[in-house]
């Protein structure tokens, strides 16, 4: 059981389903986003499923197939800034909230126009706000809209730079990540969630079953939400399938989460947790100098979120471009 299992036999499913019903804009859509789903992961290092789908029914063949005879072609894999250069980061090491109120305190300057940042405003105003909600920002993905939450002066705001290398660094456990996404995956799998909430609950059940080998892990985000003074708490991420969101879920029944999309065999289940089912534009978060090269997580000291700042002039310059925009 697990993502391999589990992505095999959906992918032969909805094969099944788009070679044997008749073509519709819809079905074309779907069969692009499946194949952007994949491509994304070969873009990122991960061959496995890939190679699995195309021995053993010829699923990536298939779907371009599918895709080319109906007159579309597959999305184009965004890439992410950063590749063609290594970037160098300071010696020294700041407090996350030192580099936030640092960037936010400063005299707004030159704006960015990249177009993208109109739709992460967008995506902020449909999370909206209330005044007895706490509202977690997972960054790095998230630091524009914190910004933005911050420039309209709303409360309760956390933006916490709990990541995959922080967990690894909470465990030392190099794959905890997969560990705890495994939960997800293995419930999808068994299907036998009689609702939403239902699928939330089995989940939940199931990290907090995983995470009982990590006491670190476990007593640092115990303690960050015990923090939380509020009655609800909101985990806002870029999205796909959630999975820091939903280790927070299984610890807090306050928390809800947010998120820009999510994977397509999600959809139905996430719901009104999700902004749009656009797929393919969420590696667009990755586009942005300050969500991706701006800060790098360093470590988790008595609770305390530690970074180091890219030293580039030309990142620290779009990046500011990029907050002040947030700005409003």
């Amino acid at each position: 059981m697990g993502f391999i299992s589990y992505s095999l036999s959906y992918y032969s499913i909805q094969l099944e389903y788009l070679e044997n019903t008749p073509v519709t804009v819809e079905n074309i859509y779907h069969a692009k986003q499946l194949l952007k789903m994949l491509d994304d992961l070969i873009d990122e290092g991960y061959t496995s499923l890939y190679d699995r789908l195309e021995a053993s029914y010829h699923g990536i063949s298939r779907l371009h197939a599918y895709i080319e005879k109906n007159g579309e072609h597959p999305f184009e894999v965004i890439p992410t800034i950063g590749r063609d250069k290594v970037y160098e980061y300071s010696k020294e090491v700041y407090s996350l909230k030192d580099i936030l109120d640092d960037v936010f305190s400063r005299e707004k300057g030159d704006i960015s126009d990249e177009p993208f940042l109109e739709e992460l405003i967008r995506y902020c105003e449909w999370i909206g706000y209330e005044k007895d909600t706490a509202y977690i920002f997972l960054l790095r993905d998230t630091l524009l809209p914190y910004i933005y939450y911050r420039s309209l002066h709303r409360e309760h705001l956390y933006p916490w730079l709990l990541s995959r290398k922080a967990l690894v660094a909470l465990s030392g456990v190099e794959d905890v990540d997969d560990e705890i996404r495994m939960a997800l995956f293995n419930t999808l799998e068994l299907n036998d969630y009689s609702s939403s909430d239902d699928f939330f609950d089995q989940v939940c059940k199931s990290i907090r079953n995983t995470i009982e080998a990590y006491p670190n892990i476990v007593e640092c985000v115990k303690s960050l939400l015990g923090s939380i003074g509020e009655k609800k708490i909101v985990v806002i991420e870029s999205g796909y399938c959630g999975t820091i969101p939903l280790l927070l879920k299984s610890l807090d029944g306050r928390v809800d989460l947010r998120m820009y999309t999510a994977a397509t065999y999600l959809r139905d289940l996430y719901r009104d947790k999700i902004y749009t089912p656009r797929f393919e534009d969420i590696r667009l978060f990755e586009t942005l100098y300050s969500q991706d090269l701006f800060i790098r997580f360093y470590s988790i000291a008595d609770h305390t979120f530690l970074v180091k700042k890219c030293i580039d002039p030309v990142v620290e310059e779009k990046a500011l471009a990029e907050i002040n925009k947030m700005k409003v």
